[in-house]
């Protein structure tokens, strides 16, 4: 029934008299181009849509996207993942480079962005992202700020922020500056955040089969401090500068494979906290020179990052055995230390649209674990790749063509025995768009990409607790190459429009988790194994814009939905299920009302070991307020809610669904002063 009632409210408001759009140019970083010169899959959503809304992590904070979906462990972890790929599949960049930490070792374990101050989030699903980034299948994501201003600010900026949520007892508070002094350009940003464990609908938890009467799900507290500093000359040969950024979290772990196992039958129960703490520093170096003989622009930059991620049992009062206990549970240290190195070269008249660039990337990048629960052994990881593209506005047609070679070399080993990897692949993309009338544009993309296996998958040789799981990687596995071919169409007419992709990714030896049947300690053993597989899918948008009294309003419907098979039969592990978006904007001059509705369906396609997920709706909304202090001050009154109808809501592609479900219903409020 209110899957009727939003599908007859969309149609209403799309039947509504006619409307004034005002175009608005938005620029991506992936070149330098407008949207409307990109025939790629791209969503760029503005920086004052993250910065003024509720604080979330990556995954959820891109949640309603169609083709995007977050695979969450709670408050401060939720991967992304775009057209049923996940994990390394996904890039996740800042600023155009690419984010060095371990979520790739484990689903617990936080994407390492800064989400404060941002410019905006930039978005390309599917294999045709090999244009902006290597090793991508599944798609990209580019984190913006202007920590490194590339061009000069005017003036000084100052922006204050406080925040309070409800479910989590949360709060937050942040602090950005941006200005130019004696023409150096001066940029710093601090936020933190401190999250409570959060509520949920009674019920909701799910262990060992049955629902606990809880309404809060036991570590899964979240805090954390980041601040990022960075400067830069502008003048005519260029710009030059750099960025340091210091991030600290600590998190609890709200499920973990270990506590099955914490008291047996006559043991006294104890408590038992299960707690992360991360440490990442980073230093960029960057820079861009013009007018150089032959070229347009030669941009270049350095990156070195070290990164920690360590798991702690904290114990409670257990009769005095906590020093043994203390003992027996060590902590464990992921360790990730790296450097890279990239160049640009910008060939011929890139304003034009004839676009030519060729890129060269180098990186070292050296993975360890350390301590108690150290289910790989250290690798190291060697990187090259050359990239040439080109983009062409042709009479008839855009062309977008990318050749990209990568060179990866990992060394590590399981057990005694060493082992050498090195993978050379070649990928290609095409993207063909042409504008059919004046506003109907269709594209056509084509692509081949590979992608080299991760550490985990080669060397993982022991317990993945936070998984529940031991886990066992394959030396032997050859590198995936995804064969893709994707179809969009998109209309726009007297405020009316329609956004529609089609989808068929045939992935060659595609890597997954393959159950053994096979259980030991009480955890079933798995193996990383390779199958041919197929993924297939479509999103489609309609909408309208129109003009009311009390401002514009847009209203959009949207679906998507992606099949995931092996070819020899069965069904792909937590493929994502189908996902209907209803949203309804409303603006002004100074107000926002924004209200969202995501309905996700019952997911019964499953694998083996896999249970059913039941489907929810998830009904949020937005109001932002700007109210004028002076001539150049104002406030900004953010006032949100999420999951209104308080769902009892789990990802089907989270590990641990049943244990660890979405948060219920949670209000909050947010201020940022400007000046």
């Amino acid at each position: 029934m209110k899957k009727s009632l939003y599908f007859i409210l969309c149609v209403a408001f799309l039947n509504v008299l006619h409307a004034i759009d005002d175009e608005i140019v938005v620029t991506s970083s992936l070149g330098g181009a407008t949207l409307a010169e990109i025939d790629s899959p791209v969503f760029v959503i503005k920086g004052d849509d993250i910065n003024y809304s509720a604080s979330t992590n990556l995954g959820e904070s891109l949640n309603y996207l169609l083709g995007l979906n977050s695979s969450n462990f709670g408050p401060g972890v939720g991967q992304p993942i775009i057209r049923g790929m996940g994990g390394t599949r996904v890039r996740i960049l800042s600023n155009g480079k690419l984010v060095r930490d371990v979520s790739g070792l484990g689903s617990d374990h936080l994407n390492d962005v800064d989400m404060n101050d941002l410019q905006q989030i930039e978005v390309v699903r599917g294999p045709s992202s090999l244009l902006y980034s290597n090793g991508t299948m599944g798609g990209m994501i580019n984190i913006v700020d202007q920590t490194i201003p590339s061009k000069d600010f005017e003036g000084n900026d100052f922006n204050i922020g406080l925040e309070r949520q409800t479910a989590n007892m949360g709060t937050a508070g942040s602090f950005s500056y941006k200005g130019n002094v004696n023409d150096v350009n001066l940029t710093y940003a601090l936020k933190e955040v401190n999250f409570e464990s959060y509520d949920v609908p009674n019920g909701a938890i799910i262990h060992e089969g049955s629902p606990e009467a809880k309404t809060s799900l036991e570590n899964s507290d979240f805090a954390t401090f980041s601040n990022k500093f960075g400067t830069s000359v502008v003048r005519d040969w260029g710009y030059f500068g750099f960025s340091v950024g210091k991030i600290e979290n600590t998190y609890g772990i709200a499920f973990h494979g270990e506590e099955e196992e914490e008291h047996g039958e006559g043991e006294e129960e104890h408590e038992e906290r299960i707690q992360v703490d991360t440490e990442s520093e980073n230093l960029t170096l960057e820079g861009a020179a013009t007018n150089l003989r032959g070229l347009e622009k030669l941009s270049y930059f350095l990156q070195v990052n070290d990164y920690t991620f360590t798991e702690s049992h904290v114990e409670g009062e257990h009769h005095g055995e906590e020093e043994e206990e203390e003992e027996e549970h060590g902590p464990t240290t992921f360790t990730n230390e790296s450097f890279e190195f990239g160049i640009k070269l910008d060939i011929g008249n890139q304003v034009s649209g004839n676009r030519q660039n060729v890129t060269i990337n180098a990186s070292q990048e050296d993975v360890a674990i350390i301590g108690e629960e150290a289910f790989m052994k250290p690798v190291d990881s060697q990187m090259l790749s050359f990239g040439y593209f080109i983009c062409r506005e042709l009479e008839v047609m855009d062309l977008d063509f990318g050749v990209r070679l990568d060179q990866v070399d990992r060394d590590g080993a399981i057990g005694n025995t060493l082992h050498d990897i090195s993978e050379s692949n070649l990928s290609t993309a095409l993207t063909m768009g042409w504008d059919v009338a004046n506003n109907v544009g269709i594209t056509l993309g084509i692509s081949s990409v590979a992608r080299a296996p991760s550490e985990i998958e080669l060397f993982m040789n022991g317990t993945h607790l936070a998984a529940a799981r031991n886990e066992f990687g394959n030396v032997n596995l050859e590198s995936e190459r995804s064969n893709n071919l994707d179809f969009s169409v998109s209309y726009e007419n007297d405020g009316y429009f329609v956004n529609a992709s089609v989808y068929a990714n045939a992935v060659d030896d595609y890597i997954y988790i393959k159950n053994r049947g096979t259980v030991t300690s009480g955890r079933p053993n798995v193996d990383y194994s390779q199958a041919d597989a197929d993924f297939n899918g479509y999103e489609f948008e309609v909408g309208r814009s129109f003009s009311t009294n009390n401002g514009e309003l847009q209203i959009s419907y949207g679906r998507e939905e992606v099949v995931g098979t092996f070819g020899s039969g069965g069904n792909v592990p937590r493929i994502t299920p189908i996902k209907n978006v209803y949203r309804f904007v409303l603006e002004n001059s100074n107000v926002i009302y924004d209200v969202k509705i995501m309905d996700v369906q019952k997911e019964d396609d499953i694998s083996f070991g896999e249970s059913v997920s039941d489907g929810y709706t998830m009904v949020d909304f937005d109001i932002r307020r700007t109210f004028a202090i002076g001539n150049e001050e104002e406030l900004i009154l953010s006032v949100f809610g999420k999951n209104l109808l308080d769902e009892k809501a789990r990802n089907h592609t989270s590990f641990v669904k049943n244990e660890v479900p979405l948060a219920g219903r949670n209000f909050g409020i947010k201020l940022n002063f400007n000046f």
